[in-house]
This record gives C-alpha cells, sequence and structure tokens, in this order.
C-alpha cells in the first residue's frame, strides 16, 4: 500500500470516529458552538481526502497533514466509543469533557487551516520554494508561525542567530540531545524578552550537542559491532558517515585555507594554514554559521520542511550560492522555504517556486501570491514586485544620468533603466500583463527613430516619448540655462551665446548627425521588423526582398539632412534640442559659464530648486504627470 492510500485509509477513520463522536456530542446536548467545531472539522477533513486523492502531492504534504489531523484527534475524548445507550448522569459528564476541549480544538483547526490554506498559495510544489518579501512584510512572523504549525514534521531556522560556540566536557546520549533539539527548534526566537535572548544563546550549543552525541554513538555502536564481526572472523563493514562527518566535509569544501576537525569527539577545532588549531568560538560570524546552518539542515525531520528565515544573513556572496546548493542537494526529501529580500539569492535558486508576500496584517494574515511567469526577466520581475509605487521604465544603464534626471523630476515612480527603446517597450507590455497588481508600468522613449504612426500606436501600451533627442539635452533647455546663470551671477545673454554655438556645432556636424541617424534607422528597423515566414524558396525569397526594400538609405538620407538644414536656417533651438545627438554639447555650457561640471551644477540645481521641475517637465507627455 502507497503512502497516499494508506493516508486515504487514515482520514476515512478519522472521519468515521469524528462523525461518531459528533453524534455523542449531539445526544449529550453540548453547546452549539463545539457542534460547529465538529462540523468544521469534519469538512476540512473531507477537503484535505479530496485535495490528496485528486492531486499527486509530496509525501511532505501528506506527512504534514496526518500529523496535524493526528493532533486534532487527540481532543476529542469519545472518538472510537460505542454508545448504545447514554444515561443522564452520564450525559453530563460527557458533555463537561466534550466542552472542555473547545479551545484545544479551536486552535488546532485554526492550525489546520491556515496550513491548507499556506501549502495551497504555495500550489503544493514539489521543489523547493523563495518566499520574497520587503521589510515589514511579515517574514519573521511567518516563520514564527510556521515554527509552531510544522513542529516535528521540519525545522525553522530563524534569522535570529546568536553564534555563540560552547565548549563541552561532557554529553548525553543521542536520545536525550534529540529531544533537546526538538524542543528547541519549537520555540520562540525572536529576542523579544530575556527568555528568548537565552534560548538563542543556547541554540548552537544545543545543536551541536545532538551532532556531536549521534556520531560518538555511531562510533561505539560501529566498534561494538566489528568486536562481535571479528570475533566470528568477518569481514568488518565500513564505519558508517555521520552527520558530523558530513558537517565536516561541506565546511571543509566551502573554505579555502582553513580545516576544522573534531579529534576528541566533542569539540569542534579550527585549523589554518599555519597547522595552529584554535577553537571554534574563534570563527569569523560567517564561518560560525555555515556550521550553524549545516548542522541544522542535516539534521532535520526527514521528508519534512525546511525553513529558512533570511538565508543570505552572514554569508558572503561567493559562499551563498555553493552553501544552499549543496544543502539542496544533501536533503532533497526535503522541501526548503526560504523567507528572503535579497532579490540576488532569490533569483540563485533556479528551480525553486518564486511567491511573493505582498503585505502583513498583524497577528496572522499574509497577501500571498504566486509570481507568474512573465516575459521580463526573473531579476528585475522580483525587484518591481515590490514596488509602492507606479513604474517608469527608460533607456539607460542604473546610477546613469537619466536615471538622476527622471527620479528627481517624477518622484511618485520607482524609476527602471533597461537596455534600450525595445527592452522598454516590451517590459511596460509585459508588466502590465501581470495579474493582480497594484501598479501600472510606464515607458518612456527617445522619439527620434519612431514615425509619427509608431509612436501613437505605442502609446495605447503606455509608451511615450520624450520630445527631446536625449535626457542630457534636458539642461540646455533655454529656460534652465537662464535659471543656471543666475545661479552663477553671470549676465543671461550667455544663454544667447549658447544657443549660437550649439547651432554652429550642428551645422558642422551635419553629415555626421545624419549618418548617424540613417544607421541607428537602419538598426531599428531590423530590430522592430522581421521577415514573413516562407513555405517555398520562391516565397522566402519575395519577402525577403519586400522586407529589405522597405530599407531606403538615399531616401531617410536626403530628407534627414533637410529637416537638419531647415532647423539651422530657422535658428529653432528647441528644435534642434530635439533631433541634435552629442553627448558632448556640455562642453559647450562649460566653456561659455566657465566651469567645469556643468552636468552635476544641472543636477543639483534640479534637486534643490523644485520650480526647475515645471520647466523641465513640459518636454515629457501629460501622462507622466499626473
Amino acid at each position: 500500500m502507497t503512502q497516499k492510500e494508506t493516508f486515504i485509509q487514515f482520514i476515512d477513520t478519522a472521519l468515521t470516529q469524528l462523525n461518531q463522536h459528533r453524534q455523542v456530542a449531539f445526544e449529550c446536548e453540548v453547546e452549539q458552538t463545539v457542534l460547529d467545531l465538529h462540523d468544521k472539522l469534519i469538512d476540512h477533513c473531507g477537503t484535505i481526502k479530496e485535495l490528496v486523492s485528486n492531486t499527486d502531492l509530496s509525501v511532505n504534504y501528506i506527512n504534514q497533514f496526518q500529523r496535524d489531523i493526528s493532533q486534532a484527534l487527540g481532543h476529542f475524548p469519545f472518538r472510537g466509543r460505542n454508545f448504545n445507550v447514554i444515561q443522564e448522569p452520564q450525559k453530563i459528564q460527557i458533555r463537561t469533557n466534550i466542552e472542555n476541549q473547545k479551545n484545544a480544538i479551536e486552535q488546532q483547526l485554526n492550525l489546520l487551516v491556515f496550513n491548507l490554506d499556506f501549502f495551497n498559495k504555495l500550489g503544493f510544489f514539489n521543489n523547493n520554494i523563495v518566499a520574497i518579501g520587503a521589510n515589514g512584510s511579515g517574514k519573521t512572523s511567518l516563520s514564527n508561525k510556521l515554527k509552531t504549525y510544522i513542529q516535528n514534521n521540519g525545522v525553522v531556522i530563524s534569522a535570529q542567530r546568536i553564534l555563540f560556540v560552547p565548549t563541552f566536557e561532557t554529553l548525553h546520549n543521542p536520545t536525550k540531545t534529540a529531544q533537546e533539539l526538538k524542543q528547541t527548534q519549537l520555540l520562540d526566537k525572536s529576542n523579544k524578552d530575556q527568555n528568548n535572548f537565552h534560548h538563542l544563546h543556547q541554540e548552537f550549543g544545543v545543536v551541536l550537542k545532538n551532532l556531536l552525541a549521534d556520531s560518538i554513538a555511531s562510533g561505539n555502536e560501529f566498534r561494538m559491532n566489528a568486536i562481535e564481526q571479528k570475533k566470528k572472523g568477518e569481514e568488518i563493514s565500513d564505519p558508517p558517515i555521520t552527520n558530523l562527518d558530513r558537517t565536516l566535509e561541506i565546511w571543509n569544501s566551502l573554505i579555502e585555507h582553513r580545516t576544522i576537525k573534531c579529534i576528541d569527539g566533542m569539540n569542534i577545532n579550527v585549523e589554518s594554514e599555519t597547522k595552529r588549531p584554535y577553537p571554534a568560538i574563534q570563527m569569523s560570524d560567517g564561518e560560525k554559521v555555515m556550521l550553524f546552518l549545516i548542522a541544522q539542515v542535516l539534521q532535520a525531520p526527514k521528508s519534512g520542511f525546511i525553513i529558512v528565515d533570511e538565508p543570505e544573513m552572514y554569508l558572503h556572496k561567493t559562499i551563498l550560492k555553493k552553501l544552499w546548493d549543496i544543502l539542496e542537494k544533501e536533503r532533497q526529501d526535503c522541501i526548503f522555504v526560504y523567507l528572503t529580500h535579497d532579490l540576488d539569492f532569490a533569483t540563485s535558486r533556479t528551480t525553486a517556486k518564486k511567491i511573493w508576500i505582498r503585505s502583513f496584517i498583524h497577528p496572522d494574515k499574509w497577501d500571498i501570491e504566486n509570481i507568474p511567469e512573465n516575459d521580463l526577466p526573473e531579476p528585475l520581475l522580483l525587484e518591481l514586485l515590490g514596488s509602492r509605487k507606479n513604474i517608469l521604465f527608460c533607456e539607460g544603464k542604473k546610477g546613469s544620468i537619466d536615471e538622476k534626471i527622471y527620479n528627481i523630476l517624477f518622484p511618485s515612480f520607482t524609476i527602471t533603466p533597461v537596455d534600450n527603446c525595445f527592452a522598454v517597450i516590451n517590459y511596460t507590455k509585459a508588466f502590465n500583463k501581470l495579474p493582480n497588481s497594484n501598479t501600472i508600468a510606464f515607458g518612456i522613449i527617445d522619439s527620434d527613430h519612431h514615425g509619427s504612426e509608431r509612436l501613437k500606436a505605442l502609446e495605447q501600451e503606455n509608451v511615450f516619448s520624450l520630445s527631446l533627442a536625449e535626457p542630457e539635452n534636458l539642461f540646455l533647455d533655454e529656460d534652465f540655462l537662464k535659471v543656471l546663470s543666475k545661479q552663477l551671477l553671470l549676465d543671461e545673454s550667455i544663454v544667447n551665446e549658447i544657443k549660437t554655438e550649439v547651432l554652429v556645432q550642428l551645422k558642422n556636424e551635419i553629415e555626421l548627425q545624419t549618418s548617424n541617424y540613417v544607421s541607428a534607422k537602419i538598426n531599428y528597423y531590423f530590430k522592430d521588423s522581421h521577415v514573413s515566414k516562407g513555405n517555398t524558396l520562391a516565397t522566402v525569397n519575395d519577402n525577403y526582398n519586400k522586407f529589405s526594400n522597405e530599407i531606403k538609405i538615399q531616401d531617410w538620407y536626403d530628407n534627414r539632412k533637410q529637416e537638419l538644414e531647415k532647423i539651422i536656417a530657422d535658428k529653432n533651438y528647441n528644435k534642434v534640442l530635439s533631433v541634435y545627438n552629442n553627448k558632448g554639447l556640455k562642453a559647450i555650457a562649460n566653456k561659455k559659464f566657465k566651469i567645469t561640471d556643468f552636468t552635476d551644477r544641472a543636477i543639483k540645481q534640479m534637486q534643490f530648486d523644485t520650480d526647475t521641475h515645471d520647466i523641465l517637465r513640459k518636454h515629457f507627455p501629460e501622462q507622466l504627470k499626473r
């Protein structure tokens, strides 16, 4: 019989007993609220039976449900007992006994409902899970709740870790140390009061004690067996590999130039390159937490859950991924549930299911959602899901001047620079397809290489264009230059000199600007278009020729050159800023203002003079100003 079949048989028996118990409670006139608890538990068991029957659930979930229901059944004192006739004096005693269990039944029912709801939100995923949430999203509260509810079907590794490594002179037997370890794993370690601090202080020692005691017991058993085998003339078996052996092996594989050993069987020591040993208490925090985590994971119950709050804490990035890769491989029987806000770590769990802890209402209400499949790169998607502001995708790199400008002018947006205009367009569309999102994405692109029809169509996708050739041209806005000249105690006539020189430079570069424009337009055309599929060679040739004939280099060149010549002839400075791609124009402003840091001064002016925002925001679409 499979474990699934065994569980269904168990739950059928539980349902029979619960229904019988409910009948006894009814006949003894137990209060209605307690009868309602019977009904709720019966319904809940029926839901779990249907779920397990119709779904290929991992044994981890089945074990958890069976443990939860078994604990609940313990609060029904007359289950499995048949009463043909219940005398009146018996009714009073039975009613009292059942009603005395009311609080315990209610508490256990809440546990069952929480676990089913939590695992349902996880999608009963048969692989590991990463729950991502910002600070304040209730990750630690969730880990404490799971600590109470998972109990002997797993381990919860708290984010609160006091890495005190004791020295042992004696050790108890492994049965007692294992019991102490289980009790310690269930304790509150939130560091809220003195007792919790004491538990935190002792935790590392308890974890190590069981690791060491189990190793000693295993060694003693091996020696006894070896003696018997030798007496019988049998070949002596290889010694068993203990959790202590694996802990030392894993730790040593991750740390260079140091080795940990347990020569006396009771205390772990570190040996440096100089072969000089020192006690484990002198290890760095990163080295200690590695030892702590490895020991915790290896000693977790079989086929259970390993809940890890802030798995990245104290660990260097170069170690973090390797450590958890090894531990996941070591405990493939368990399902790891990581609670983290570290997006780099989250994306390093490539096969894990990602969920989002959107919000938390004290004491025990979490809004948890699956992170859907999406065209956005996973690291970017995880980063943006935490935003409480609308998203503005723009062209550029992290830390670029473009990003700084948009952050100052549009503080109500989460500014997200991406590689190019096509990424802006695609990511804006992808983000707005996300279900149940509280935020909206907008995109801002340079307009210079897109036709008016194309730009109009993109507006329907929340993608808009800047009226300037590039964001740096904002600083050359005439009104903005006047503000800067006043700040520098210079006459406004300097601004006219800057305008004139910009026009002269464009005239000198008209061939370069025209050629660059055509080159960029060709690249945009290739990226934004595709050759239609053909089912014959002739069709393929026709489709290709049609595609390539749309590239009209000479026409594009002539039209662009004429446009630039007219702008120069008309001395249309505002139009110059909308077509002139040259990040070196700041040299003109530096020269005329007699400074060397025009861009930095411009950014500071924007930052501290909010009146300039309206001057510059006029170059942006109205949809971003609302």
